[in-house]
């Protein structure tokens, strides 16, 4: 009984070495971005007055202002009636990128306030923001 146990810790003890040494060699493979410097354009848009269920987009213009190449990591948004589209790809310094926006006005009503948060190699979080004043014929508040 007792090599059995020993056994079995054995072979615990080797498949959790051997898991760690795996996660090491992918984080190693990985290159960090430095940091760099972008500016928008504008970093919030007023759809106006919109009906419920229409789909809008829009495209926020940003310039890598820095010394460094600029990468979206993510983005990310508080509501699910937003979708964006971003470059894969590096933005050189002095070149320009295009978030794209596209938001969803099904099921909502009233003043619509909807923020992105753009995670990249900048040294502070970037946020953009989409306002807009929804109709909705279903939903009447006063």
């Amino acid at each position: 009984m007792r090599y059995f146990i020993l056994f079995i810790s054995l072979i615990i003890l080797f498949s959790c070495s051997q898991k760690a040494g795996k996660k090491k060699n992918t984080t190693s493979q990985s290159v960090e971005l430095q940091d760099t410097e972008i500016s928008f354009t504008e970093t919030t848009h007023n759809f106006g007055e919109l009906k419920a269920g229409e789909i809008v987009l829009y495209s926020f213009v940003f310039t890598n202002n820095g010394t460094n190449d600029f990468l979206i990591k993510k983005l990310h948004s508080d509501c699910g009636c937003v979708k964006t589209y971003f470059p894969k790809q590096d933005i050189k310094p002095g070149e320009t990128g295009v978030i794209e926006v596209e938001f969803d006005t099904s099921g909502l009503v009233g003043r619509e306030y909807k923020t992105i948060e753009v995670h990249g190699n900048t040294k502070e979080l970037k946020h953009l923001a989409i306002f807009a004043e929804v109709k909705n014929d279903l939903l009447n508040i006063n």
